[in-house]
């Protein structure tokens, strides 16, 4: 974008410029990580939504290229691990294995279950466990919601884990 002397571009200016001119390699960089163009998109719009968040921090037109880039591809491999995590959990409760984690019948059976065996959960830590697995919080900022150390947000969540994998350990599809 080319500006007069001494005419400052807005920050909607720049993010307009940048999402213009560089929206192909944001979205490439998350399809390469997540091979899903509907959940590189997601991906894409979330890092639009941070940039607006933190405007008053980016106003660098580079720097927001590089800034930008760079939250797609951690906001990519934070839904890789997720999704990675989600599909360890539900392969350790014997009822699908992680290569059968496609939408199915069984499947949001299974899920209704998770669901319903977290409601007997003590509720520090279903908070936890929703937090950290469910929204795909860093533990981090878990334990700044929570205002509890970090090594407290991971013993929560390894004891409503483990609470889970017992109540779904028989779990079999109706």
């Amino acid at each position: 974008m080319v500006f007069e002397r001494g005419d400052e571009p807005s920050f909607e200016q720049l993010l307009a410029g940048q999402i213009r001119q560089n929206a192909r390699l944001f979205f490439r960089l998350a399809l390469g990580i997540l091979h899903d163009p509907s959940a590189a998109e997601d991906i894409c719009q979330q890092a639009v939504l941070k940039a607006c968040e933190r405007q008053s921090e980016l106003r660098d037109a580079a720097a927001l290229k590089s800034w930008l880039s760079r939250v797609v591809v951690n906001e990519s491999l934070q839904l890789l691990r997720r999704r990675k995590i989600e599909s360890r959990v539900l392969a350790g409760t014997g009822a699908v294995s992680a290569n059968t984690l496609a939408p199915s019948a069984a499947g949001f059976e299974l899920r209704e279950a998770v669901l319903a065996a977290m409601v007997d959960l003590p509720e520090s830590e279903r908070v936890v466990v929703m937090l950290r697995i469910m929204d795909g919080q860093s533990g981090r900022e878990v334990g700044k919601l929570l205002r509890c150390s970090d090594s407290e947000i991971s013993r929560r969540l390894h004891r409503g884990m483990e609470k889970l994998r017992q109540v779904l350990a028989d779990w079999q599809p109706v």
